[in-house]
């Protein structure tokens, strides 16, 4: 039999992103190993696991307040371990715990239940995308509107009733809560479920750092926005 060309034999990448200054773990950290694009998060330890394929690849690393780092690696073996250095970038981390401290006093000013997520706890739910995060983590059971509207394609169980759920992606307005299937939790920098999941809104981390540029104020979220 004829040996598996050396491009198609697997090897497994096993690394850790950390702060460049200080060397500490970055967690949540988006891992991408290029030309593949294969994905993947940093643990709480920033460690991070990628199975691709041997030979010349780059990584490409980067984390909210961080800036993007691109390091060649070489996987000629079946395990390679890899250290990934961050620099912070403190302008837009400045911006970004800004915009999480907005965020923050909006849910608190709403007057019935709101369970949210951080960047962290998304990247460690292991869920495969926000539809399963929302229901497995923060308890949203979505069930059909039947009749009761037309406007709405997706209900949750509220305050004893069926009622629709309205899905927001970087604040804006989905058509029905399909939209969650196509974020991966590697997208998400934060979510926030409102009253039995009446409302979930769902912030991208391309949103966060142009909200931490922009210096970007949310509306209040009152019962007219339902």
């Amino acid at each position: 039999m004829a040996a598996t060309p050396a491009a198609a034999q697997r090897a497994t990448l096993r690394g850790q992103v950390v702060d460049a200054a200080s060397g500490q773990p970055i967690p949540a950290a988006v891992v991408e190993v290029m030309p593949r694009r294969e994905r993947a998060l940093t643990d709480a330890q920033g460690r991070f696991t990628v199975s691709t394929t041997q030979g010349e690849h780059v990584i490409v690393a980067d984390a909210l307040g961080y800036g993007t780092v691109m390091t060649p690696v070489t996987l000629a073996e079946t395990q390679v371990d890899a250290q990934v250095a961050l620099e912070k970038d403190p302008v837009m981390l400045e911006g970004i715990v800004a915009t999480v401290n907005r965020l923050e006093t909006r849910r608190r000013a709403y007057p019935f239940s709101v369970r949210s997520l951080n960047t962290e706890q998304i990247a460690n739910s292991g869920a495969p995308d926000m539809t399963r995060l929302v229901h497995e983590r923060l308890g949203v059971y979505f069930t059909s509107c039947g009749r009761r509207s037309l406007a709405s394609a997706d209900c949750v169980y509220s305050r004893g009733s069926t009622v629709p759920s309205r899905v927001y992606i970087d604040e804006a307005r989905m058509p029905d809560a399909g939209a969650l299937a196509l974020y991966a939790p590697q997208d998400v920098a934060a979510v926030e479920v409102y009253h039995n999941g009446e409302q979930i809104r769902i912030y991208t981390r391309w949103f966060m750092e142009w909200a931490a540029q922009t210096n970007y104020r949310p509306l209040p979220i009152g019962l007219a926005s339902f």
